[in-house]
């Protein structure tokens, strides 16, 4: 999985919750994650309105210091609600990203899957996500039986495995589109190939999310 993307928002957040959402701010780079918590629990209680871009960077930050404390459960919450106040796409996008790292860490892939897929809805360039959806979505097929191994009925020859691995490297590189098109033109050329169907159905998945309604 990708690194969490934390972005902690400086500025005025309203004349009582100023100051404390600054002070974990200032905790939280500092790596007193616990004390920054605490912070920006006190900054969004001080705050009359639960709605608007000041309640949704208060929820971000207290999120990021949750996930930093491996309250992966309770950082997906508040990532969620952060993402249920922002209001620009940025920022919803943003949420939803970590709230799904908050998921993969929690066991949740299902779910992380979920925020990942709705992030690139919102952000169709958000790589980061797209390439953590992948994962996830690698993750799911080996759980299930015989998930990702080639059917009992075809063995996959030499070229086969080779355009796989060439396939596997732009995959790696996040290429998506390029990856597809070698394996299916890969199938045009060796009917072995389809060896590789639930890797070839993987790939269409992510390389299409953004089109998806």
């Amino acid at each position: 999985m990708r690194a969490l993307w934390i972005i902690l928002l400086i500025g005025v957040l309203g004349a009582d919750a100023e100051e404390d959402g600054r002070r974990g701010n200032l905790l939280y780079e500092q790596g007193n994650y616990e004390a920054a918590e605490s912070a920006y629990r006190s900054a969004l209680t001080s705050l009359a309105d639960s709605s608007g871009a000041v309640y949704a960077a208060l929820q971000h930050n207290l999120g990021a210091t949750l996930y930093q404390q491996k309250e992966f459960a309770d950082a997906q919450t508040a990532f969620t609600r952060s993402y249920e106040a922002a209001e620009t796409d940025a920022e919803r996008a943003r949420s939803l990203y970590n709230a799904g790292n908050a998921a993969a860490r929690n066991g949740s892939l299902e779910t992380a899957m979920d925020f990942f897929r709705r992030t690139l809805l919102v952000d169709p360039s958000f790589e980061e996500a797209r390439h953590n959806y992948e994962i996830i979505q690698r993750r799911l097929q080996e759980r299930r039986p015989q998930g990702g191994a080639p059917p009992p009925d075809v063995d996959p020859s030499s070229f086969a495995q080779r355009i796989k691995r060439q396939a596997e490297a732009l995959v790696a590189e996040q290429k998506y589109q390029r990856a597809i098109m070698v394996m299916e033109n890969g199938l045009q050329r060796d009917s072995t190939v389809r060896a590789y169907r639930d890797f070839i159905q993987r790939l269409r998945d992510v390389s299409t999310i953004d089109e998806m309604p």
